[in-house]
C-alpha cells in the first residue's frame, strides 16, 4: 500500500493509521483523525466548531469541496458592544458549530465503512484516558479561571485547578457524546436536547431553530494556475485565496524582476491589505468576488517596487486553535481538511454535561455596520482556514495545510513555493526558518518576525529593503505551524511531511 496520514498530534495520526488497516479509505481515516484531534486537543479543534474539506480522487478534474462552517445566530445583536471588537469569550462570538454535520456529508459522499467505526476510536481514547501534552496543559493553566469551575470541563481540573502535562485524563461526557452521534447521526447534535444546551448556554443568541435549519454546503473551489500547477482553495468567507494570489502576483512578479524573499513577502502584503474589504459571505453573489480574478491580481502587483517596502492603502470598505490534517491513500483518494475552535479553546463555553467547548469563529466579524462583515443574524464571518490542493494536468500532486488563524496564507505560500517551482521536498523545507507579519492591513509597515533558523543572509538583505525584522530566540515556534503535507515527489512516490515545530511522530505511511 501507499497510504499517508499527516496531523498535529500522534494518536489523531495513529486513528487515521487504523482506519485504512481495516479496510477505510482516506476520508474515513481523515474524519476519525479529526474526532480523535478534538478529544485529545480540545485547545485546536472538536465538535463545537467548524470544518471545511478539500477532496481529490483520481479521474476528477476539480477538488470537490466541503463548507461546514456556521451562521450567526437569529438573536445577535451588534449594537450591543461599546468596543470596536467582539470580545473572545462572548455569547455572541458563537457561530452554528458546522463540524458534526460536516463529517457526515463527507462520510456520505466518499465514506466506505459504517461511520460507527470510524467514531470508535475517539469514544474509546475518551474512557480508556489519553496523556496531557504541554500544549494543552498550557491552555488550561491559560483558561483556568473560566474553565476551572465548568461542568463541561471537569475532568481537566481537580479542585479547579488544571491538571498537569503528563496526567492521564478521561473525557467521559465527550465519549457519551459522541456514542450518541455515532449511533443517532447528526440530528441529535442540531435538532436533540444537545442543540437545546448549545443554545442555553449561549443565552438563546443561538437559537434551537438556527442549529435545527443548519446544513453543510458542498461549493465551487477557487483556482489558480502558478508555475504550472493549479492551486484549490476554498473560497469566502475564508481567506484562503490569499495563498493562491499571494504565489500568482509573485510569478507574474518574478517575469519582471529577479526572485527575492522580499517580492514574495511584499506580493502578500499587497493581497493582505485588501483582504477584508473583500473577504466576506457573499451567499449566492460568489461571483463578484474578484480575489482570484487576473485584472485584480495584475492591478494590486502594479503597486509593486523591487527596491523598497511600503505602505498599501486600501483604506474604503466594500460594504488561534486550529488543527489541520491530510490522507492520501492508495486508490488515489485525497482529502486536505481542516477544523477549529479558533482562538485556542475557543470561547472557553461549555455544553453542560456533554464535554464539550463551542468555539468563536463569531469574533471574524466586525462591528462596523457599514461593512458586509458586520455582524448579522445567518451571516457567516471572515474565516481563517485556508486548506490548499494542488494539482497538474489534472494529476494531484500536494496536498497542505497549517493551522495559524490569520497567518496560514503566509506559513503556506512560503512552504508550497519552492515545490511548485522545482518539486523541492517538503520534508527539506519545513527545517527553514520561517517568516511572519502581523500587521498587514490596509496601510501599515512591513514589521517581520522570523524564526531563529531563519537564514542571517536574507534578514540582511530584507532590511536594506526597508522591512524591519525581528528575530526570535527560539529555532523554531509552534505559533508558525504545524504545516502539514502529502506530495508525491520527484521520483513519482508519495510522501508525507510532518512538521519540526511539532515535536511528536504525525505521519505515519502503510
Amino acid at each position: 500500500m501507499n497510504s499517508i496520514v499527516v496531523s498535529p498530534h500522534h494518536l489523531s495520526t495513529n486513528a487515521g493509521k487504523k482506519i485504512l488497516e481495516i479496510g477505510g479509505n482516506a476520508v474515513d481515516a481523515a474524519i476519525a483523525t479529526n474526532i480523535v484531534q478534538g478529544v485529545v486537543a480540545p485547545e485546536t479543534c472538536g465538535i463545537g466548531g467548524d470544518l471545511f474539506a478539500l477532496i481529490w480522487k483520481d479521474g476528477f478534474t476539480a477538488p470537490d469541496c466541503l463548507d461546514a462552517s456556521g451562521y450567526a445566530g437569529s438573536n445577535v445583536d451588534g449594537d450591543s458592544f461599546s468596543g470596536e471588537i467582539i470580545p473572545l469569550n462572548h455569547p455572541m462570538s458563537v457561530t452554528v458549530p458546522g463540524a458534526v454535520d460536516g463529517w457526515f456529508k463527507l462520510h456520505e459522499k466518499f465514506g466506505s465503512i459504517d461511520i460507527s467505526k470510524i467514531f470508535e476510536l475517539g469514544i474509546a481514547i475518551c474512557h480508556e484516558g489519553f496523556e496531557i501534552n504541554h500544549e494543552l496543559a498550557k491552555s488550561l493553566k491559560l483558561h483556568e479561571s473560566e474553565l476551572g469551575a465548568q461542568q463541561s470541563s471537569f475532568s481537566f481540573y481537580k479542585n479547579s485547578l488544571p491538571l498537569e502535562a503528563g496526567s492521564l485524563v478521561r473525557r467521559i461526557n465527550l465519549g457519551n457524546t459522541l456514542e450518541l452521534i455515532a449511533k443517532e447521526g447528526p440530528d441529535v447534535y442540531y435538532k436533540g436536547a444537545i442543540a437545546a444546551s448549545i443554545s442555553k448556554v449561549v443565552g438563546n443568541t443561538l437559537t434551537v431553530e438556527d442549529l435545527n435549519n443548519y446544513s453543510s454546503q458542498w461549493v465551487k473551489p477557487l483556482r489558480l494556475n502558478i508555475f504550472g500547477y493549479d492551486g484549490w482553495t476554498t473560497p469566502p468567507s475564508t481567506q484562503s485565496y490569499l495563498t493562491l494570489a499571494t504565489l500568482k502576483g509573485y510569478e507574474l512578479l518574478s517575469q519582471q524582476y529577479e526572485e527575492s524573499l522580499h517580492m514574495l513577502i511584499e506580493s502578500y502584503r499587497i493581497f493582505a491589505a485588501d483582504r477584508d474589504n473583500i473577504t466576506f459571505d457573499y451567499k449566492n453573489d460568489i461571483h463578484q468576488f474578484e480575489g482570484v480574478n487576473m485584472d485584480y491580481i495584475e492591478e494590486k502587483i502594479g503597486m509593486y517596487n523591487n527596491e523598497q517596502t511600503q505602505k498599501f492603502d486600501f483604506p474604503s470598505a466594500k460594504g488561534g486553535g486550529t488543527a489541520y490534517m491530510t490522507v492520501k491513500d492508495s486508490q488515489g483518494l485525497g482529502i486536505s481538511l481542516i477544523q477549529s475552535n479558533f482562538h485556542g479553546i475557543g470561547s472557553r463555553i461549555g455544553v453542560d454535561d456533554y464535554g464539550f467547548f463551542l468555539h468563536n469563529r463569531g469574533c471574524g466579524f466586525n462591528l462596523n455596520k457599514n461593512h458586509k462583515n458586520y455582524l448579522l443574524a445567518g451571516r457567516k464571518p471572515l474565516h481563517t482556514l485556508s486548506p490548499t490542493m494542488w494539482t497538474k494536468d489534472d494529476q494531484l500532486k500536494l496536498i497542505l495545510g497549517t493551522r495559524g488563524g490569520r497567518y496560514q496564507p503566509q506559513l503556506l505560500a512560503q512552504v508550497a513555493l519552492p515545490y511548485i517551482q522545482n518539486q523541492t521536498a517538503l520534508k527539506d523545507t519545513m527545517n527553514i526558518g520561517r517568516w511572519a507579519i502581523n500587521d498587514f492591513i490596509s496601510n501599515t509597515d512591513s514589521h517581520i518576525t522570523v524564526e531563529g533558523s531563519f537564514p542571517d543572509v536574507e534578514l540582511e538583505k530584507l532590511e536594506e529593503k526597508g522591512h524591519t525584522v525581528k528575530k526570535m530566540k527560539e529555532q523554531y515556534d509552534k505559533a508558525y505551524g504545524p504545516v502539514s503535507g502529502i506530495y508525491k515527489d520527484t521520483k513519482g512516490q508519495w510522501t508525507g511531511a510532518g512538521d519540526v515545530r511539532v515535536g511528536t511522530e504525525t505521519v505515519v505511511k502503510i
